[in-house]
């Protein structure tokens, strides 16, 4: 809760005391949230300094329905976000579907959905972002101000140069409800040309597509889903409960149509952190009957991190294909084909969206208003015999040929000076030398390479 006087004077207060712990700490910290990292790591991460607990920055301050704008703290998940915004008929342009992510960590990461083709990232939403930097500072970073620079570089930078305490977003227009619709095909020349076309459609809000591999020679499965925003009057089917009835990717695997309320579409992978939570018994009556506390992506990531903890592993043969990846669309093809033919799946999907910016983040250098194509993995997959991590070490190397980019939220195993030519090195050492020269925080290659 705000203290008296209102979220905006709350923020004020909060960051009162939260300069008081840094100069406590000596003003070596690193973030403590309970919410869901923009990292995740095949292996646990090193941390060093004093731990500051953020979690306090999680409120929304105010709507301004007039400007489509949203006034709302850092460590603010998106579901308080959409629970906030939906009621009031708007959404943030870019809602990852995961429900315990924060806006600040999408924000500093590379967050993606399904309208990335309209609306770019997560960060492309920012007007403006109060940053808490590595010497204990804090300051308003916009695209014209003083700070400009560190406000485009504030994707893909994790955190190295400060963390979001408060931001001004921007919202789109919302309705209750959504209306999906899947076509099939067994073609990727065929269905990745109908996924443009889609793309560039105006009427449609959110393109997706759910790609199978064949099994034994067969054709691949290859889905297009589009979906667009409903009033409630709308005829249509009613709602398809994807929390405690039907599994998601299963049920969007099938041509047709379905209707889903509005928050339940955008965390549609959230209650089965896409397809990783089983099929057995105990697991359906997970669904059917457990506490929504233990049905979201959150609990699953803890119970992981308990499992590892414990030293319990998993003995199943397979090892962690948690990725996604980036070419322009030219070579969307030769991506998808190559990644159908050389990494088993076990029957589980891969996943894409499409991505157009207008403008390049500093540390994430890709090419502005041309068409891209995402193609995520979500999974454990069988092992090659080749080493480990083979599959993310196969897939990374065929993007980069491409000429595409990989995203840095899980493992990488890049070296420094290929690092360096991917994401900007030059201008990473430039904004650290600015913004963190005592080295207070760790590089971009640090964070997301070796674990730091």
């Amino acid at each position: 809760m705000s203290p008296d006087g209102g979220p905006r004077e709350g923020f004020e207060a909060k960051k009162a005391a939260l300069r008081e712990r840094i100069a406590a700490a000596g003003g070596r910290f690193h973030l403590r949230k309970r919410t869901a990292s923009n990292l995740f790591r095949y292996a646990p991460r090193k941390r060093s300094g004093v731990p500051v607990d953020l979690g306090a920055f999680r409120e929304v301050i105010s709507l301004d329905a007039a400007t489509r704008t949203l006034d709302v703290e850092g460590l603010a998940t998106f579901e308080s976000i959409v629970d906030y915004t939906l009621p009031r008929g708007f959404a943030p342009l870019v809602t990852p579907e995961l429900k315990h992510i924060t806006l600040g960590g999408a924000s500093v990461g590379i967050g993606i959905e399904s309208n990335c083709h309209k609306h770019g990232f997560v960060h492309d939403m920012l007007l403006e972002a109060e940053v808490l930097l590595p010497d204990g500072r804090i300051v308003v970073a916009t695209a014209d101000n003083e700070f400009s620079d560190l406000f485009r570089a504030l994707g893909n930078s994790y955190g190295t140069l400060g963390y979001i305490l408060r931001a001004k977003i921007r919202l789109m227009p919302a309705k209750p409800l959504v209306r999906l619709r899947t076509t099939e095909y067994a073609d990727t020349a065929a269905f990745l040309d109908a996924t443009r076309v889609a793309s560039e459609d105006p009427s449609i809000d959110f393109v997706e597509t759910l790609m199978y591999a064949g099994e034994k020679g067969a054709l691949p499965r290859l889905l297009l889903i589009t979906s667009r925003y409903e009033d409630a009057a709308t005829p249509g089917p009613v709602p398809t409960d994807i929390v405690r009835r039907q599994v998601f990717y299963k049920r969007a695997s099938l041509p047709g149509e379905m209707r889903l309320k509005a928050k339940d579409y955008l965390f549609r992978y959230d209650p089965e952190w896409f397809w990783n939570i089983p099929e057995s018994l105990p697991y359906r009556l997970l669904r059917r009957f457990a506490p929504l506390s233990m049905r979201h992506s959150g609990f699953y990531k803890r119970w992981l991190h308990w499992q590892e903890r414990m030293g319990i592993e998993q003995k199943d043969g397979k090892e962690l294909l948690i990725q996604d990846w980036e070419v322009p669309w030219d070579k969307a093809q030769e991506l998808l084909d190559f990644a159908l033919r050389e990494v088993d799946l076990d029957g589980k999907p891969w996943l894409s969206i499409e991505l157009r910016v207008e403008s390049s983040p500093t540390f994430y250098p890709i090419r502005p208003g041309i068409l891209y194509f995402n193609l995520g993995c979500y999974c454990r997959v069988r092992k090659s015999g080749a080493g480990d991590f083979h599959a993310t070490r196969l897939l990374d190397r065929k993007c980069l040929d491409l000429g595409g980019i990989k995203m840095l939220y899980s493992s990488s195993f890049m070296d420094e000076a290929e690092f360096d030519r991917v994401y900007n090195g030059q201008a990473q050492r430039a904004l650290k030398a600015k913004y963190d020269p005592e080295g207070r925080f760790p590089t971009l290659y640090q964070k997301c390479v070796r674990g730091r």
